[in-house]
């Protein structure tokens, strides 16, 4: 099982996540491409929530694929191309998260590949 690291003697998250995740010996270990909202049809949903829920259905899909689950998530990072979004991301996040604390980064950037898309989110996982 992954290790979480949240030590007491610096501050804690400001979010659903940890600062550190040991992965254990003889892992098998996920890396993910970038997603974004794209549904099974190929469009792309209106508003950054919407792109999220998105997102993460995909995100789970191919975590599924691999015999995982959300808490075999070790690193996340996220891209949001408006600042004000980067909150109702989180919080549309959090929901796939439940009591998961993979260690987390998001950055606001100044697009991404296709102008439509506002957030972008790839991981690592791992799972003994």
């Amino acid at each position: 099982m992954n290790k979480k690291h949240v030590p007491d003697t610096i501050a804690p998250p400001l979010a659903a996540y940890s600062h550190g995740i040991e992965i254990p010996p003889n892992a098998r270990v996920l890396h993910t491409a970038g997603q974004v909202g794209i549904l099974p049809d190929g469009t792309t949903p209106e508003g950054v929530e919407a792109q999220t829920e998105a997102t993460w259905v995909n995100l789970m899909a191919i975590l599924e694929s691999a015999g995982m689950g959300i808490d075999d998530v070790v690193k996340v990072t996220t891209y949001v191309t408006n600042e004000e979004d980067f909150w109702p991301m989180a919080k549309v996040r959090a929901r796939f998260f439940g009591d998961a604390r993979p260690a987390s980064t998001g950055i606001v950037v100044k697009a991404l590949a296709k102008q439509e898309w506002l957030v972008e989110v790839d991981l690592v996982a791992a799972k003994a």
